[in-house]
């Protein structure tokens, strides 16, 4: 019984987390479509402060899942605010980098076509 408790304590924590997330990237797409430099770049950095925790940093086995993205918020930074489609082009790089590690750990819904198999049963092909 009390596993049972800790599990469902352990995924009712998760579904904020995970709404927080969802957000930013909703917010993200309205900003682009939008057209919105400012507001997407501070939803970018909102998205790597939900993603860093995740991300390991390993000295020993010369391991740094943070310094790519790091790199890539230098570059974006350096990059002249008159190129705008420049300043595009890296921002959707660097939101596609996250994707790309939320997916890997998980964090993004997968497309399935009953949802009674959302969450791991393995019956469906």
């Amino acid at each position: 019984m009390a596993f049972e408790s800790k599990e469902m304590a352990a995924f009712n924590l998760a579904m904020p987390y995970l709404n927080r997330v969802n957000s930013i990237l909703n917010s993200n797409y309205t900003e682009f479509k939008n057209g919105n430099i400012r507001a997407f770049a501070i939803n970018l950095r909102q998205l790597y402060r939900e993603l860093s925790p995740w991300l390991v940093i390993n000295k020993t086995k010369n391991i740094d899942e943070k310094k790519p993205f790091e790199d890539a918020f230098k570059k974006l930074a350096q990059t002249s605010k008159k190129n705008s489609e420049e300043i595009w082009v890296q921002m959707e790089a660097i939101e596609n980098m996250m994707r790309d590690e939320f997916k890997a750990l998980g964090m993004l819904m997968p497309k399935v076509t009953d949802s009674r198999y959302l969450f791991g049963n393995s019956k469906q092909k």
